[in-house]
């Protein structure tokens, strides 16, 4: 076998947390809150002493740090999200820019900083004439070919979770989940913010170009591959925070709308202060879950404008977790959980990113505090 993987982790706390999942998704807990970090490979790379671009050096490197990776994180990071049964998920990986990328935005691949991108347009006239991305060409293209490579790895690799055999399964193929009106952003820049007060009708064609290519690549995934069909699951629309209710109405809505209708799934994502936007959400996209939202919305307002109605995943301060003490991270878990878990479907995590540093103690800090907290009485249990 070309690789081959021991991970010390029990059966038994992959069944408990399956059925905490389960149970989330239909808004009961089995025994406390799931909790869920989004642990990216840069918390990782320094960890382990590699420079952060070595992850993309080859797809055997990209393969094989993934799996280091998950090692590193079910043996010592106490959680439900990524180990539910005897197997690890992996699939290519590219940061936020695998959309972008393949829309032509200008790469930027540092030696230890993440993936970004860099505006190409600079006009509105330009905008206009910039073509869209056929179906499986650019990043698009590479993900193609990896994750086609990364399967035949994973049949060359050896599972086990204390002696019991596992295997591991290559994610289907899929765009990256960003919306449109995130991809246009990272093409213009900030000016695309003021060309939508100057110009809304050019911006109303360039959004819906690029939504009817995001589609047409979702499809040619699903062509390529069957278990693309139900891998889209929502986007992510950060760069919304800062426009108002009636401009996301105008700007976001009726293409993240479409996504949905389109594709499935109706999970957002939003780093920033959604709160303002949360009527909108709710009321105009129906989103089904708003997932590691900022943490610079209150809980309770999370939990009176989406809770019940929504899943919710967030959203502890991810700076607070960097630097601070074990008991104020737990403090601070245990106000989220008093304002969010009598809603049910909460998952609590951070809002969102875990820093890389991030002491061990503050990660399980937050799951000691779940613990402590246990079931809410005003939320059916199961």
């Amino acid at each position: 076998m070309r690789f081959e993987l021991n991970i010390d982790y029990p059966v038994e706390k992959m069944e408990q947390s399956r059925r905490r999942l389960e149970a989330r998704a239909q808004y009961r807990y089995v025994d406390r809150v799931p909790v869920g970090f989004c642990l990216v490979p840069r918390y990782f790379a320094p960890l382990f002493g590699i420079p952060y671009h070595a992850l993309w050096a080859s797809v055997e490197e990209h393969y094989g740090w993934q799996l280091q990776f998950l090692k590193y994180r079910i043996e010592r990071i106490p959680e439900d999200l990524v180990c539910t049964g005897p197997s690890l998920g992996v699939a290519p990986y590219f940061d936020n820019v695998l959309d972008s990328a393949a829309f032509g935005a200008d790469i930027v691949w540092p030696e230890n900083e993440t993936l970004h991108s860099r505006p190409v347009i600079t006009s509105v006239e330009q905008m206009e004439r910039h073509p869209m991305p056929e179906p499986g060409t650019g990043l698009w293209g590479q993900a193609i070919a990896w994750c086609l490579a990364m399967r035949e790895l994973a049949q060359d690799t050896r599972l086990t979770f204390n002696g019991v055999e596992g295997r591991v399964n290559v994610g289907g193929l899929g765009i990256g989940g960003l919306s449109p009106h995130m991809i246009a952003i990272d093409l213009v820049g900030h000016e695309f913010y003021a060309w939508q007060l100057e110009r809304p009708d050019a911006c109303h064609r360039f959004l819906s170009r690029i939504t009817a290519a995001l589609i047409a690549a979702q499809h040619h995934f699903m062509e390529v591959d069957h278990r693309t069909v139900s891998g889209f699951g929502g986007v992510a629309e950060d760069t919304a925070t800062v426009m108002s209710p009636a401009h996301y109405r105008e700007f976001c809505v009726p293409y993240t709308a479409r996504l949905f209708d389109t594709l499935g799934g109706r999970g957002v994502h939003m780093c920033g202060p959604s709160t303002h936007l949360h009527e909108v959400l709710r009321d105009d996209l129906r989103i089904t879950s708003l997932d590691l939202f900022g943490y610079m919305v209150d809980p309770r307002d999370a939990a009176r404008n989406l809770g019940g109605r929504a899943l919710l995943w967030g959203n502890l301060n991810p700076m607070l977790m960097l630097s601070g003490t074990p008991a104020q991270v737990k403090q601070a878990a245990l106000d989220a959980l008093e304002a969010m878990a009598p809603c049910g479907g909460l998952m609590l995590g951070d809002g969102a990113n875990v820093c890389p540093g991030t002491p061990l103690e503050n990660l399980a800090a937050v799951t000691e505090a779940v613990v402590e907290y246990g079931l809410p009485s005003t939320a059916s249990a199961g």
